[in-house]
């Protein structure tokens, strides 16, 4: 158990300390750790995990993180992994808080921030490319696909309402 242990602690730990951008850019890096390298869950599962995350409130990646830890080694994994991937940007942002008032205005700083929110997007945009053929199965699933995104580019409503609207049609349509 403590190997086991050890190895959440690590991955989460070292997927917490590459992402820049926040959760959602996480998001293939999990994959890839958690999938692709370690083999601890499959596709299907991580989309579970990922689909259930965005329902509820908070930060995408430490519940998928803690759900990941459990489905590991129980209530133990999910706070291993939970703290592995909050760790490094916590301390990283106690460390750079003291530099914020130098550097905030450095051209150099700057120009690498613009550098790297493209970087983001197309993390995101990979990670969509990715899980999309799990996802949208067939005519239905990218009806409802088409609609959320529709909903979040042209309405107001807000995104935890086009999720919950997707549990529903969900479970409506017996998908």
């Amino acid at each position: 158990m403590g190997k086991d242990l050890l190895a959440l602690f690590v991955s989460f730990a070292k997927t917490g300390s590459v992402a820049y951008g926040g959760g959602p850019s996480m998001v293939p890096l999990l994959k890839a750790e958690v999938i692709e390298r370690r083999k601890w869950i499959g596709t299907e599962d991580f989309m579970d995990a990922l689909a259930i995350g965005n329902a509820l409130p908070g930060p995408i990646i430490t519940k998928m993180a803690a759900a990941i830890g459990y489905r590991k080694a129980g209530w133990p994994g999910a706070l291993v992994a939970l703290a592995g991937i909050i760790l490094p940007s916590a301390l990283a942002l106690l460390v750079l808080m003291g530099f914020v008032s130098l550097v905030k205005d450095n051209p150099l700083v700057t120009s690498m921030l613009r550098g790297l929110r493209p970087v983001v997007v197309a993390m995101l945009a990979y990670a969509a490319w990715d899980m999309g053929p799990n996802a949208l199965k067939n005519r239905t699933t990218w009806v409802i696909g088409s609609v959320s995104l529709a909903l979040m580019i042209f309405s107001p409503l807000h995104p935890a309402l086009i999720i919950v609207a997707g549990a529903v049609a969900g479970i409506a349509l017996k998908l």
